[in-house]
């Protein structure tokens, strides 16, 4: 099982300046590809490979009398950012963006793969060496994952540093290795989860997970901090004292922000084997302007990814179902559709059968039903048992054509 151990780094002033040039080449070895990628496509229709962009890194920019600091650096970290575009080039054929020339202004990253990193570790010291220029990096991380580190040293496949715009770097170590604890036998089978904005999780079993609201309960930090920003004089030591003010302000509600995500995903992968979701369509929401600033807030994409990769983890299975299904619209009940339903309703009587429903919790457990008949039709039997499965994404009509696969 490939798992990630980020850790904090806290280098030394040479240690910093050659991280700092390190991210500079990389991102420089980067934009030069995609320019002749592009430009040779445009113009030659040339479709460059991984193959050709590395001649073009070989011949072309490390013998530049111009380009010579490229030389200073390990050529195996620094080719890593031409696999990142060819990566790119990969998900914009998928369906993602196209690849984008990268900034200083921005998140700068670059890879070391296995041959770059020294065999001789010692984490039990807070440190770490990576290329010859980067030897007994101090940095800083929990003793769990200390002990993890010491435990699958051999098992290092990679490791990725990072600068944010807070100007903190981080390390984050690919392991192949076993998982850092395993989960009892769950309290429920299934659950069903309604995101919302006034609740930001609401489960079929009534239990509801607040929205911490961390952007506007700080709106005043933030726009006395971005006041202070703009007031300075551009290009100034001053500008850049600010910018660094403000930038840590937002990595901290980040944190915050992130840590909860966590702490509510791991409290519904403890407690349930199956959890039923919507598949929200959050780019499209994100165009209802009343909503747009609501939901952003609520990091809906990150709360699904860390909910998934996690289910994959511990053997817990996530259904996503139609986006288009009316779960609040729907009587959990008898089954009757309001069509009326505003979404200014909070509660509403089912003309069906009588019975009163709060929007919220009504949506979860219309979810959680709807999603165990698709799990049920997966399995193929009306009662499953706990069978790990990959996250799944089908509405039922789909299955007809896909449930032979299973």
């Amino acid at each position: 099982m490939l798992r990630a151990i980020k850790v904090r780094l806290y280098p030394n002033k040479e240690q910093e300046i050659y991280i700092n040039k390190l991210l500079g080449s990389s991102r420089f070895v980067y934009n030069q590809s995609l320019n002749k990628k592009i430009n040779d496509y445009n113009n030659l229709k040339i479709n460059h490979n991984l193959s050709s962009l590395s001649k073009f890194f070989h011949n072309d920019l490390t013998k530049d009398p111009n380009f010579n600091w490229l030389q200073e650096h390990n050529t195996k970290v620094i080719k890593q950012s031409i696999i990142d575009l060819i990566d790119a080039y990969k998900r914009f054929f998928k369906g993602s963006g196209f690849p984008k020339f990268k900034s200083k202004h921005d998140k700068q990253s670059c890879r070391f793969p296995l041959e770059s990193i020294s065999k001789k570790q010692d984490f039990s010291k807070n440190k770490i060496n990576l290329v010859s220029q980067l030897k007994d990096l101090r940095f800083k991380t929990s003793d769990k994952y200390i002990n993890y580190l010491i435990k699958n040293q051999s098992k290092i496949k990679s490791a990725t540093l990072s600068k944010n715009k807070s100007n903190e770097f981080y390390l984050s170590i690919l392991i192949d290795g076993d998982l850092l604890k395993q989960l009892y036998t769950p309290s429920n089978f299934s659950m069903g989860i309604d995101l919302g904005i006034k609740d930001f999780v609401i489960t079929s079993k009534d239990s509801r997970f607040e929205n911490i609201k961390l952007i506007r309960n700080n709106q005043e930090k933030l726009s006395s901090l971005q006041k202070q920003h703009s007031r300075k004089k551009k290009g100034s030591k001053n500008k850049e004292k600010a910018r660094l003010k403000l930038a840590k302000y937002h990595q901290k509600l980040v944190n915050i922000k992130d840590n909860y995500l966590h702490k509510v995903v791991n409290t519904l992968l403890n407690e349930n084997q199956v959890i039923c979701m919507e598949n929200l369509n959050v780019s499209g929401m994100m165009k209802n302007h009343n909503l747009a600033r609501s939901i952003q807030e609520l990091s809906l994409s990150r709360f699904e990814t860390i909910l998934k990769y996690k289910a994959n983890w511990y053997n817990r299975q996530v259904i996503n179902i139609d986006r288009f299904y009316p779960s609040s619209k729907t009587c959990s009940n008898c089954g009757y559709i309001n069509h009326d339903l505003k979404l200014s309703d909070r509660e509403w009587t089912c003309l069906g059968c009588g019975v009163m429903h709060d929007r919220d919790l009504n949506a979860a457990i219309c979810i959680e039903q709807e999603g165990l008949k698709i799990y049920n039709k997966l399995v193929g039997i009306r009662n499953p048992e706990l069978t790990p499965l990959e996250s799944i994404d089908y509405t039922l009509s789909e299955l007809g054509s896909k449930s032979d696969h299973f």
